[in-house]
């Protein structure tokens, strides 16, 4: 139940998230020395290993150990491993991947409503200030945010839910079918760029693992967005701005131009690993017109300019290994639930790996636990590939 529940959180609430996957560790923990022992060994130790201690040694070369405050919200890591150690077999993996698809649809229609009515329930209940706004002001329809921050990450959390409901409904579920139009209109609602970007990567990568049937899904992906443009008509007003080199996009490339100077000056092992915004406040000082400061809005920046290339090559290796054993492991899938389990989670992670070169997702823990929850996923049955 605690494994279903840390699932159906994922596109809904990061408290959800973490109270599970603490609790699940927890059971773990009190396991250790009794019959229901489910520590063990995982298929990622040894790279993950690997990659925690380059980013250890950027830390502690950068002479900042004591300010490296932000690796600690890396703990959701940990979803990874309580995932892993609480999933039976492949099938107890397929159910999990089917809970986080009913979830999605759920956090699809809501979103669907929020966008032309701006509901924002959670906050209105506890008082808070409203997060669904238009993107443009002005404009009619609101980005939409579900439950989380705002819109970035709502669309960024909502990639795993999105693709694996596609990998289903190529199976034949309906009930993928219709969680994934839901979510798909969410995901265009939100007005995220970076994601709509990456889900067409990520539905031809899928179309392309899925034969014949890939046709009929790159059809029904290129209705969904023509019928959300015709559907809201704020749609068309709100997105038009991103698709010019003004605006926010300056800033966007101004944030990266700073990052790229921090490359530039710290190449192999970067600021040091967890400890960004003050080091790099001289850098964003050259480049006034980024207008946040917090981060490099991009994964593989963000890693560089802390860790160095030294970093990045270890970040990178986890996810060529969590890839390679996925792709791999579609060969051995038994029916078409299971392969879908596989085939939407690999193209899961090429999407979120797509999406972030133009958001810090990884730094995100709405979108990082789900990532964490895909993996455990993929390796359960990549074990033995």
């Amino acid at each position: 139940m605690l494994l279903a529940f840390t699932a159906a959180s994922a596109p809904l609430s990061i408290s959800g998230m973490q109270i599970g996957m603490v609790a699940l560790a927890v059971l773990a923990a009190a396991g250790v020395g009794r019959s229901w022992n489910v520590v063990r060994r995982t298929p990622l130790d040894g790279v993950l290993a690997i990659c925690a201690g380059a980013l250890a040694l950027s830390t502690v070369v950068g002479g900042h150990v004591l300010q490296a405050g932000d690796w600690l919200r890396h703990w959701v890591a940990l979803a990874y491993f309580v995932v892993f150690w609480w999933l039976r077999d492949r099938d107890h993996a397929r159910r999990l991947a089917l809970v986080v698809v009913i979830a999605g649809g759920v956090a699809g229609a809501y979103g669907i409503l929020q966008h032309f009515t701006g509901a924002d329930w959670y906050r209105a209940l506890f008082g808070f200030a409203t997060r669904a706004l238009p993107r443009v002001p002005g404009a009619q329809g609101f980005a939409v945010v579900g439950f989380f921050r705002n819109y970035l990450t709502f669309a960024h959390a909502m990639i795993f839910p999105l693709v694996w409901a596609g990998a289903f409904a190529v199976a034949g579920s309906a009930t993928a079918a219709a969680a994934a139009v839901l979510i798909a209109f969410a995901v265009i609602f939100s007005t995220a760029r970076g994601v709509w970007l990456a889900a067409v990567a990520g539905g031809a990568l899928l179309a392309g693992l899925s034969g014949r049937r890939g046709v009929l899904l790159l059809g029904a992906a290129a209705g969904v967005a023509g019928i959300a443009v015709v559907w809201s008509t704020g749609l068309r007003e709100q997105a038009a701005p991103i698709f010019t080199l003004g605006g926010e996009n300056t800033a966007r490339l101004e944030i990266w131009r700073a990052n790229l100077d921090i490359i530039h000056d710290h190449p192999l092992l970067g600021l040091g690993f967890g400890h960004y915004r003050g080091p790099a406040t001289p850098y964003y000082d050259r480049h006034p017109e980024a207008d946040r400061r917090s981060h490099a809005h991009s994964n593989v920046l963000q890693v560089a300019a802390e860790g160095g290339l030294i970093g990045l090559a270890a970040f990178c290796l986890v996810f060529a290994v969590i890839l390679r054993r996925g792709f791999a492991a579609i060969g051995s899938t038994r029916s078409p639930g299971e392969w879908a389990t596989v085939v939407g989670g690999c193209t899961g992670m090429v999407t979120f790996l797509l999406a972030g070169l133009t958001q810090y997702s990884f730094g995100d823990a709405e979108v990082a636990i789900g990532m964490w929850l895909t993996t455990a996923v993929l390796m359960r049955y990549a074990e033995g590939t």
